[in-house]
């Protein structure tokens, strides 16, 4: 009886995996039902040069978790400026985003093993705080994990740009 293959523990992301970080963002939106395929792809192409300029500085941080040498799930840790507060005096938060798991391999525990080995990268690496910016599938993971909703508000000012149905009715 040959024993069925297990994803394997987070590796750090090189630059060889930038293309599946690219694919699982659009995954990720597809998912959401967030955007038209050529809004998805313009997301791509930006996306795609952007998180090339972070892997390669060090800003970005990515993990990847595979199953026979396939990637069925990531993140990125982003360092993201941000003003002091009496909170933390360091101006760098951590921002985890990308969280993505592949359809076949959800509710295995993958996307907390990913986010638990992000934390202690961020501690690693000395941030304080680290945001993130759920789906609402996702809340309850990350309220056990120990983060708490925010009062964070946002504004869509570009002309033709509508609000995400997901953006509303957060609060209850």
């Amino acid at each position: 009886m040959t024993a069925t293959p297990r994803p394997s523990t987070p590796r750090l992301s090189t630059l060889a995996d930038l293309e599946t970080h690219v694919a699982h963002r659009v995954a990720m939106f597809k998912d959401m039902e967030m955007g038209s395929e050529e809004g998805l792809k313009r997301m791509a192409e930006s996306f795609r040069t952007q998180l090339r300029n972070w892997l390669v500085t060090g800003q970005c941080r990515g993990l990847v978790m595979e199953e026979s040498g396939k990637a069925v799930a990531s993140v990125l840790l982003l360092m993201k400026e941000s003003v002091p507060t009496p909170v933390t005096p360091l101006s760098v938060r951590g921002y985890l985003f990308n969280v993505y798991t592949v359809p076949s391999h959800r509710r295995k525990g993958l996307a907390a093993r990913l986010t638990d080995a992000a934390l202690e990268l961020a501690r690693d690496l000395g941030l304080e705080i680290v945001e993130l910016h759920a789906s609402l599938e996702a809340e309850g993971l990350y309220q056990r994990m120990g983060f708490v909703p925010t009062s964070e508000m946002r504004l869509v000012m570009g002309a033709g740009i509508k609000t995400p149905k997901q953006w509303k009715h957060r609060r209850t």
